[in-house]
């Protein structure tokens, strides 16, 4: 997939109807790979409508920011990603803070210095307690 910097917003704005959709090849598609790819056209404006869609009460709004932060897009912008992910992995939805989990698995597998910061996190110890089974 391929999109010019200047067709990112409006792709944001398509990709805020889909990632509502709970059909799983939807999800699959939407958040670990085109909102994926979108953000990592343009971080800035991305992170900023990440952040907007954390506050949408919706499991498959926040599935799909957490596992778009486990891919290419949030492993090349760690800082960001885990100021959502610190968020996402507190969620009451184990669907949610369980992608999160996953994300921050990758972000570790990539970036070991961020080990530390994330079983630093507070109030998040169920997803803390999946990390820990699959990093070392």
């Amino acid at each position: 997939m391929r999109i010019k910097k200047e067709f990112v917003l409006p792709a944001l704005d398509l990709l805020e109807a889909l990632i509502y959709d709970n059909h799983a090849y939807v999800r699959k598609n939407c958040g670990p790979f085109a909102l994926s790819h979108v953000g990592y056209k343009a971080p800035k404006e991305a992170f900023q409508k990440l952040k907007e869609w954390t506050k949408i009460d919706n499991k498959n709004v926040r599935w799909n920011i957490a596992m778009s932060l486990g891919a290419w897009f949030g492993q090349s912008y760690p800082g960001e990603s885990l100021k959502l992910l610190k968020i996402l992995a507190k969620d009451k939805e184990k669907f949610v803070w369980r992608a999160a989990a996953s994300s921050m698995v990758k972000l570790i597998r990539k970036h070991p210095e961020l080990k530390q910061e994330i079983f630093s996190w507070e109030d998040c110890e169920a997803a803390l307690n999946v990390v820990k089974k699959y990093v070392k």
